[in-house]
């Protein structure tokens, strides 16, 4: 297959990539074990640099994600393509090769935030994760720049949450308790949106520290665009990362109980939020967003200036968080997955009372 891959991009060589030296050999980076699964390759040129990298479908129900990739690179990066734009990887083929199809793109520098995420003792440093979010809030401020597009009509906002929430109970279910907070947040997102304009703009859709690529104390790529929009609402984006970032802390300290170098006020969330479920990241989001310390703080802060900066009011935390989880939970096609996000938000439902995101909800 791989050898398919190079033959076919050989031959295509001089029009996709002017100009640079011709390929080589290939690398397999990843295999994806989820039930759309994929094969990540990466080739490189004579000159021993990575020149492309293919996404390949293992099975036809991987096809739809690697067309939703594309469309959203096609549509999120222009031609001559400069600032965060250029940091979108530029889409260069969607072709099926030997019955699969293979999504081809320009291979982009860095290496993953997650890398150092991982690294015992990185995020025990205060310093050291606060420019993790700098580096990733300042390329998201770029990003709502370069596509910020009209105001959201009240009316896009309903129908945006109705998909949510008509998604979410056909896939997942729905309780009462849940249906009552889904109807509220309903009205509520209209009424913001007729109040205070929502901006619209580009969105990544599985914005963590996994999917960018850093480089010099900065965001030098942003990568795997199955969820990407050319227009909708930013606050996935903007949840996304301080949960991800979150969920992972005690990763690097195997066998250690919950005890996480930095956070001490963790081990509180270890023992705290098992009652909602065995789901391994439930005492990573209760830290990060009901927590306690120097983390929850810098979590806050984040979220508060990318909302200033985009003129929303800190009100519609308590509206669209939940929404964002329900999101989440329909996000992937895995059990475990999902039933995890239905545990977060079963934690929210109990516990929002405690948290800063609905400080403002009565307003």
């Amino acid at each position: 297959m791989i050898d398919a891959i190079r033959q076919l991009l050989a031959e295509r060589w001089p029009a996709l990539r002017p100009g640079r030296p011709p390929l080589r050999g290939a690398l397999v980076a990843g295999i994806d074990r989820s039930p759309s699964a994929k094969v990540t390759v990466i080739f490189f040129d004579t000159a021993g640099a990575p020149a492309a990298v293919a996404k390949v479908a293992r099975a036809e129900r991987a096809e739809a994600a690697l067309r939703a990739e594309h469309g959203a690179l096609r549509s999120l990066r222009p031609a001559g393509a400069a600032g965060p734009l250029a940091r979108i990887p530029e889409p260069l083929a969607l072709e099926r090769v030997r019955g699969r199809l293979v999504l081809v793109q320009a291979p982009m520098p860095g290496v993953p935030m997650s890398a150092g995420y991982y690294t015992p003792g990185h995020t025990a440093d205060p310093a050291t994760v606060a420019a993790d979010f700098a580096a990733a809030g300042s390329w998201l401020a770029g990003f709502h720049a370069a596509t910020r597009a009209a105001p959201a009509d009240p009316r896009e906002v309903a129908a945006w949450v109705d998909g949510v929430v008509c998604r979410y109970r056909a896939e997942i279910g729905c309780s009462q308790a849940e249906a009552a907070l889904f109807a509220w947040a309903g009205d509520r997102a209209t009424r913001l949106a007729a109040a205070r304009p929502l901006p619209l703009g580009g969105v990544h859709g599985d914005f963590w520290m996994g999917n960018l690529l850093v480089a010099g104390g900065e965001v030098r790529g942003v990568v795997d665009w199955e969820r990407g929009q050319a227009s909708g609402l930013p606050f996935a984006d903007i949840y996304k990362f301080p949960t991800s970032y979150g969920f992972y802390l005690d990763r690097a300290y195997p066998g250690a109980g919950g005890r996480v170098p930095g956070h001490p006020e963790r081990r509180d969330h270890e023992r705290r939020w098992r009652r909602f479920g065995d789901w391994s990241n439930l005492p990573g989001f209760g830290y990060t967003w009901f927590g306690r310390g120097w983390f929850p703080e810098l979590v806050r802060r984040h979220v508060a200036g990318q909302l200033e900066r985009l003129g929303v009011p800190q009100a519609a935390n308590a509206v669209f968080f939940p929404l964002f989880l329900a999101e989440q939970a329909t996000a992937l096609d895995d059990p475990a997955f999902r039933a995890g996000y239905r545990c977060l938000l079963q934690a929210f439902l109990t516990e929002r009372s405690q948290t800063w995101l609905c400080e403002e909800s009565a307003a």
